[in-house]
């Protein structure tokens, strides 16, 4: 199967540099020309939790690839940044044949924008479960294992499916599921948690280091549940970080219960960093916009108040702009939006 990258970051990187590895035929594409030099000759420098390796990759920028005569990819891995979906996609697809199969790898829920453009027996849903992160052009770091979940939205199965199952299961485990919007919603909670980090320049184990800071982040996974359940998202429960079932209870027992797999979590993930922080220091645009504030927005949407969400994104959106520095008093304040706890 052949497939095309588009978006060499630390997540397209790494999954270009794992198929190639596996014998795959990729081309790779990225608008960083510097980028795409190295990712050529010598090739992509993938570190971190597989060893090192150099990978030599058919690298190429988006005009470059347009200017060519390669055949239509038959699987689109799109890997830029959220907010550069559309504007990615969309003139690339002359080049696409009738059944290339276009899976999003990107923060967020983007499937539909991009079922939008391509339709829906064409998009494919996908939850990433390692860690990257870009280090600095032609050089990425997988900062953890993990495989893949896929599907269609409307959670059918079909020879498309399955054949970017086979793709990706060369190099990843890969699993299909019925409920991917569930799934990718839940990775979506968990990242409005762990940006929270970004608001006063904790990591993750800091954020998670005290039961008023945990009580916050239980009060913002409360909101984005309820948005959830109100558009009929069957949450995936996820072992150790999301479990919806126990992070709704009010009484005294549930929230010990949710401390204690906050616990769990900011013991795993003690020493990460956030994306948006990272964002933050590097003065580059953020991806808020399609994870804390696509739960403001579906919010308002469904009629679901989500105060504490509607703040945090807020309060991102001007640190971003330079309106706002990063601080504990950003935490507390989003702390005192959080209602009083049950006595029962």
């Amino acid at each position: 199967m052949r497939a095309l990258v588009v978006g060499a970051g630390a997540v397209g990187g790494t999954v270009a540099g794992r198929l190639v590895q596996a014998g795959i035929d990729v081309r790779v594409l990225d608008t960083d020309t510097d980028h795409v030099r190295l990712l050529s000759s010598p090739g992509l420098r993938l570190s971190g939790v597989r060893g090192v390796a150099t990978i030599p990759l058919r690298a190429s920028t988006p005009e470059q690839w347009l200017g060519g005569t390669e055949p239509a990819p038959e699987a689109l891995l799109l890997a830029v940044r959220s907010q550069a979906t559309e504007a990615a996609l969309r003139p690339l697809l002359g080049r696409l044949a009738p059944q290339t199969q276009v899976i999003s790898l990107q923060n967020g829920i983007n499937e539909e924008r991009i079922a939008a453009l391509v339709g829906a027996e064409r998009t494919v849903g996908c939850v990433v479960g390692f860690g990257a992160t870009y280090l600095t052009p032609g050089q990425i770091e997988q900062t953890s294992k993990g495989g893949l979940v896929i599907g269609r939205l409307d959670g059918s199965t079909d020879a498309g499916l399955e054949e970017v199952c086979q793709l990706f299961s060369a190099a990843f485990r890969t699993r299909i599921s019925p409920n991917i919007l569930g799934e990718l919603w839940s990775k979506m909670l968990i990242n409005s948690m762990t940006v929270l980090g970004a608001l006063a320049g904790f990591l993750t184990g800091e954020l998670l280091a005290t039961d008023e800071r945990k009580r916050t982040v239980l009060a913002v996974l409360r909101e984005g549940i309820a948005v959830a359940r109100a558009g009929g998202v069957e949450l995936v429960k996820l072992e150790g970080a999301l479990e919806p079932d126990v992070f709704t209870r009010q009484d005294s027992e549930g929230v010990q219960a949710s401390f204690r797999i906050l616990d769990r979590f900011g013991a795993t993930f003690e020493a990460v960093k956030s994306v948006t922080w990272r964002d933050f220091e590097l003065g580059r645009p953020t991806e808020v916009d399609f994870v804390t504030g696509e739960i403001v927005r579906r919010g308002e949407a469904a009629g679901v108040s989500v105060p504490l969400n509607a703040t945090a994104y807020r309060m991102l959106k001007e640190i971003e702009r330079g309106e706002r520095s990063i601080g504990v008093e950003n935490l507390a304040a989003l702390a005192s939006l959080v209602p009083a706890p049950s006595s029962r």
